[in-house]
C-alpha cells in the first residue's frame, strides 16, 4: 500500500469500448511504490480498490473525479499519492507537498501586471533593478 509515495511520472487516456464501463484513465509512476492504475467508472464499483500482488495499485474513482484529479497532476508539484484498506477501510488521496500560500504561475503574471501598472501610474518612482 503506497503511502504519501511522490508522483514522478502519469499518463492520461480518453477511450470508449464495449469492454470496460470507464473513459478515462491515470497511471501513475511513485517514487518507490509499484504502479498505479486510476479508473473513472459512471458507477464506482463495490471493489473499486485492490492491491495486486505485483504491487499495482488498482483504484476505480467516481468519473466525476477525473477533472480535478487531472488538474492537480498537471498544475502542482510534487503530488503525493496514498492508497489503503485496513480494517473494512478504504482510502485513496491525491495531495500536494507544502507549498507558500498563493504560489503558482499566476502570482507571477500578477506581478507583473502589478509592475506595469504602478509604471503607467507613477514612471519615476518605479525602481525595475
Amino acid at each position: 500500500m503506497p503511502i504519501h509515495e511522490r508522483v514522478t511520472g502519469y499518463t492520461v487516456a480518453q477511450l470508449h469500448n464495449d469492454i470496460v464501463d470507464y473513459n478515462q484513465v491515470i497511471h501513475l509512476t511513485l517514487e518507490t511504490s509499484g504502479p498505479v492504475f486510476l479508473g473513472f467508472p459512471e458507477q464506482q464499483p463495490d471493489d473499486w480498490l485492490s492491491f495486486g500482488t505485483d504491487g499495482t495499485t488498482t483504484a476505480f474513482l467516481a468519473a466525476s473525479q477525473f477533472d480535478g484529479i487531472y488538474h492537480l497532476l498537471q498544475s502542482e508539484s510534487p503530488a503525493y499519492f496514498s492508497a489503503l484498506s485496513l480494517f473494512g477501510i478504504r482510502a485513496v488521496d491525491l495531495t500536494t507537498g507544502d507549498e507558500p500560500t498563493g504560489e503558482g504561475p499566476a502570482d507571477h503574471d500578477a506581478l507583473a501586471q502589478f509592475m506595469r501598472d504602478a509604471r503607467a501610474l507613477h514612471p519615476r518612482n518605479v525602481d525595475t533593478t
